[in-house]
């Protein structure tokens, strides 16, 4: 497979748009590192292509957040001039599977959006089926703290602008790992839990229950059942519903609390890579 990116021509002045997911403020804040991260884009930008870099803040060392979000931005967008850069890495004993060396990796989209990740954890899971093909880039992996900074903006202007000698060796795709079953997949300003449940991942017991009994974190709770019984909630009653992720009837699963935070019932702070798999249980009523 070759890196087919659009030639230079074909690249308007001030027409990228750099969208960076990372995990530099441990939680839901823009952190001071978004903006050095920035400018050092606007530093190696040599060829003026860039018209905006954008910070998406993603939960500390969360792989299966920052995977969830480069789909979602790069599949289901529809912005022909996206880049994404991402740089979340798992840390310490945190549990997770993937590439142990961790290296800076570029892929380019069915659809022609250019992803540059590190090759870790779950973070190129979810568009592991959308992927033409995958490279590590030549770039030190060692020597500095911050290499989101100090190495992979000049890295990553470099291949865009062209030079394709930064591309190293292949990947192989097949062994990027599947999406993790029945996992929090996010947690959005209002406290709803994403997850990475399809309806057709649901049992018919549970589809034809009125009440499910659902256990997270080593939580449970009864909640509504909106998805397979059409249910409509009132103010305050936890839900499980058809969520606004996932793509066109493909949507993914939430765990709502109407006007009020799920992710309090069940002391969710930020999806971490090992939290576990949720639990969904019909209920006879």
């Amino acid at each position: 497979m070759e890196w087919n990116f659009r030639t230079q021509n074909k690249i308007f002045p001030q027409s990228l748009h750099v969208e960076v997911i990372a995990d530099y403020g441990g939680g839901y804040t823009t952190d001071h590192a978004f903006m050095e991260v920035r400018n050092h884009f606007f530093r190696f930008d040599k060829l003026n292509k860039i018209k905006a870099v954008t910070e998406h803040p993603v939960f500390a060392f969360s792989t299966v957040e920052t995977g969830f979000w480069i789909a979602q931005e790069g599949l289901h967008s529809e912005h022909k001039n996206l880049v994404i850069f991402s740089n979340t890495a798992p840390r310490g004993d945190i549990k997770w599977i993937g590439e142990n060396r961790q290296p800076f990796a570029c892929g380019l989209l069915d659809n022609g959006i250019p992803i540059f990740a590190v090759y870790a954890g779950y973070n190129l899971s979810f568009i592991k089926d959308r992927l033409k093909g995958l490279w590590i880039v030549k770039v030190p992996n060692k020597g500095t703290q911050f290499r989101s900074r100090d190495y992979y903006p000049e890295a990553t202007m470099a291949i865009l602008n062209g030079d394709l000698t930064r591309l190293g060796k292949e990947i192989s795709i097949k062994n990027v790992p599947d999406v993790p079953s029945f996992a929090v997949a996010s947690v959005d300003g209002y406290g709803n839990l994403k997850t990475t449940i399809r309806k057709s991942h649901l049992t018919q017991a549970v589809l034809n229950s009125a009440i499910v009994r659902i256990g997270i974190n080593k939580h449970y709770r009864f909640a509504l059942n909106t998805v397979g019984r059409g249910i409509k909630g009132k103010v305050g009653d936890l839900c499980m519903v058809s969520g606004s992720s996932g793509g066109k009837g493909k949507n993914y699963i939430e765990i709502i609390r109407l006007q009020m935070r799920a992710s309090q019932d069940f002391e969710i702070y930020g999806p971490m890579d090992d939290l576990g798999k949720i639990v969904i249980e019909p209920v006879k009523t």
